[in-house]
């Protein structure tokens, strides 16, 4: 279990799917496809070419790979600029997922702030991951009484 893929898979079954881990950042696009042949090979799906913060700020692309279900950031503009910079926003299982946390995208890219508005989404998928392991936590913890008959279940305890 020592490839990227395998990791990332581990990291998704114990989150529910979802990854929230701190964002990864690349040096280029070419650095970042370099690093996990999976990307190399997936499909890609566009989720907004003018992201920005400034009506006059720097532009980012945005898109989600389907083979590591990863939503990346990447900086347009020369590299002397900062250009090319990737960074790894959140990991989202599947399509489907991603088209329902990230309702309205296409109405707020190209508005001023909208880059603000797509890292909050991508944090909030992170946030939500947290949320549903609680929640399952929570359950877990009450588990043994139901098993055993105990309040939560009902029973005389």
């Amino acid at each position: 279990m020592n490839s990227p893929l395998d990791r990332r898979a581990v990291a998704m079954a114990d989150t529910g799917g979802i990854s929230d881990q701190g964002p990864e950042r690349y040096g280029s696009l070419a650095d970042f496809y370099r690093a996990d042949g999976d990307r190399l090979a997936s499909r890609e799906r566009d989720v907004g070419l003018w992201w920005r913060e400034e009506s006059d700020g720097p532009l980012h692309r945005a898109a989600w790979v389907r083979e590591t279900g990863e939503l990346y950031l990447v900086r347009l503009g020369p590299a002397s600029l900062g250009g090319g910079t990737v960074e790894v926003l959140a990991t989202v299982p599947d399509s489907e997922q991603l088209e329902r946390l990230m309702v309205g995208w296409r109405e707020h890219c190209g508005e001023p702030s909208s880059l603000s508005w797509l890292r909050e989404r991508a944090a909030s998928i992170g946030r939500r991951a947290r949320a549903g392991r609680s929640r399952v936590a929570a359950g877990m913890a009450a588990a043994p009484a139901l098993l055993l008959g105990g309040p939560l279940a009902g029973g005389l305890a």
